[in-house]
């Protein structure tokens, strides 16, 4: 008996050697060429592989670069220390930050992500689920624990994270470290110090 017409066919298996291969090309061409010069015709040929294979897999050349941005994440998501000083934590984590963001890579990395995000929006929302959310949910949670009001710790994890990140995307790698230890300082007092208006 033929199968059904209703019945959806399985779907094909990644080959991993052929995913490793579209991944690492994707990554290298996009740190040679940037978002907006990377094609998938130009990732199929540096992968060995037909076009056809990475459609299968990527709907979209915005989907493609959110998996290899996500995959790299890790490099850039760095753990929030947590002892009993919140305001070594917080400058320690922003001056990590701010050192991964502005290696080649690192800095590269955030140009393509803030690019890919606003070509597509379920881009965007991958982008912002993996990468935005754990550096703001990473502040946020921090100070929580140091018992400062949800909105208030919400409004700094922005703060400090756009702090860092604007003055990066209209700069360039040139961002001081020390910037970001300052700003850390100046959120973090102005939080348990708040002055009177």
């Amino acid at each position: 008996m033929a199968p059904s017409t209703d019945e959806a066919a399985p779907p094909r298996r990644r080959s991993e050697k052929s995913r490793v291969a579209i991944i690492e090309a994707t990554r290298a061409l996009l740190l040679d060429r940037g978002f907006d010069g990377l094609s998938i015709e130009a990732v199929a040929a540096r992968a060995g592989v037909g076009k056809q294979t990475i459609y299968r897999w990527w709907p979209s050349r915005p989907a493609l670069v959110a998996d290899v941005l996500l995959e790299d994440a890790d490099k850039i998501l760095s753990t929030m220390p947590h002892t009993d000083d919140v305001t070594a934590d917080l400058v320690s984590w922003a001056r990590t930050l701010a050192a991964a963001l502005t290696t080649e890579r690192g800095y590269a990395m955030l140009r393509i992500l803030t690019a890919a995000s606003l070509e597509h929006e379920d881009t965007a929302a991958r982008l912002r689920a993996g990468f935005s959310r754990p550096l703001l949910d990473s502040v946020r949670t921090r100070l929580l624990a140091e018992h400062i009001e949800p909105d208030l710790a919400s409004a700094a994890a922005d703060a400090l994270l756009g702090g860092v990140v604007y003055p990066m995307l209209s700069e360039g790698r040139s961002y001081p470290r020390q910037r970001a230890e300052i700003l850390a300082r100046t959120i973090v007092a102005s939080l348990l110090h708040p002055t009177s208006g």
